[in-house]
C-alpha cells in the first residue's frame, strides 16, 4: 500500500506542477497590454485637448487584482508618473473601469462597463410601465449598482495612498472604457463562444468614446478578444 501511494505520488505530483505551470502561462502580459494601450492612445484623436490622447491605461486579472497601471503618453506610474500630463483622477476611473468589466462578466458573456451602465439607468433599455420598472423586463434592473463596490486605495483596507499592482482597489463605473478581455476560443478567432474571461482593460483620460476605442483597440490589438 505504501508502494502504491508512492507511485501514485511519483505520478500526480508533476501533473499538478504542470497544470500551475500552464496556468501561470496566461497571454494576459502586463507589458504586452500597457505597449498596446499607449500605441491606441497615441493613435486616437483627443476630444478635448489638441492633438491625440493621453490616458491612463490599468489592466486588472480575473480575481480583480490590479497589474498595471500607466500613463499613456510616459510610461509613467500613480507613483512615478514621468511628467505625464494625463488627468491624475483618472488613475482610480481607468482601475474601477477595468473592475467593472470583469466584475460582471464571465465565461458565457461579456459585459463593458457601458453595457453595465445603461441596466443602472432609468432611462435605459427596457420597459417602463409599472410593475416592471426594476424587474428583468424594465428600466433600470441594477440601479443603484454603483454604491455596491465602493473604490479602496492601496491594498483595500485603508483609504489615501496611491494605486500599486498588487491591490484589489473594485469600484464601479457606468459609463464606457472599461473591456473584459477573452483567450481565443478553441477555434483560433473571437466571438465564438469558448473564450475564458482572464481580466479586464481600464481606460481613462478623455471622451468616453475615445476611451472606449483605446480600450478595445488594446484588447484587439494584443490579439484577445472582447467577448468569449
Amino acid at each position: 500500500m505504501k508502494r502504491l501511494a508512492f507511485s501514485l505520488g511519483i505520478i500526480v505530483t508533476p501533473l499538478v506542477l504542470c497544470t500551475g505551470l500552464a496556468f501561470a502561462q496566461t497571454p494576459f502580459n502586463p507589458k504586452t497590454i500597457e505597449a498596446a494601450c499607449a500605441a491606441a492612445a497615441k493613435a486616437e484623436p483627443a476630444k478635448f485637448r489638441p492633438g491625440t490622447t493621453k490616458m491612463w491605461c490599468a489592466m486588472i486579472d480575473r480575481e480583480g487584482k490590479l497589474l498595471a497601471v500607466n500613463a499613456t503618453d510616459t510610461g509613467g506610474t500613480p507613483q512615478a508618473p514621468l511628467g505625464s500630463d494625463a488627468w491624475r483622477g483618472s488613475i482610480e476611473i481607468a482601475i474601477a473601469k477595468a473592475y467593472t468589466a470583469v466584475a460582471f462578466s464571465s465565461n458565457d458573456m461579456a459585459l463593458d462597463s457601458k453595457t453595465v451602465g445603461l441596466v443602472t439607468r432609468q432611462d435605459g433599455p427596457g420597459l417602463t410601465t409599472p410593475g416592471t420598472i426594476g424587474t428583468d423586463a424594465g428600466v433600470a434592473p441594477l440601479w443603484g449598482l454603483s454604491a455596491s463596490n465602493p473604490y479602496r486605495s492601496a491594498f483595500g483596507f485603508f483609504q489615501g495612498s496611491d494605486d500599486v499592482p498588487g491591490g484589489y482597489h473594485h469600484g464601479i463605473i457606468t459609463f464606457a472604457g472599461g473591456q473584459p478581455v477573452y483567450t481565443k476560443g478553441p477555434g483560433g478567432g473571437c466571438g465564438g463562444g469558448g473564450g475564458v474571461l482572464i481580466g479586464a482593460v481600464g481606460v481613462s483620460g478623455d471622451g468616453v468614446d475615445e476611451d472606449d476605442a483605446v480600450a478595445k483597440t488594446t484588447v484587439t490589438s494584443s490579439g484577445l478578444c472582447l467577448a468569449p
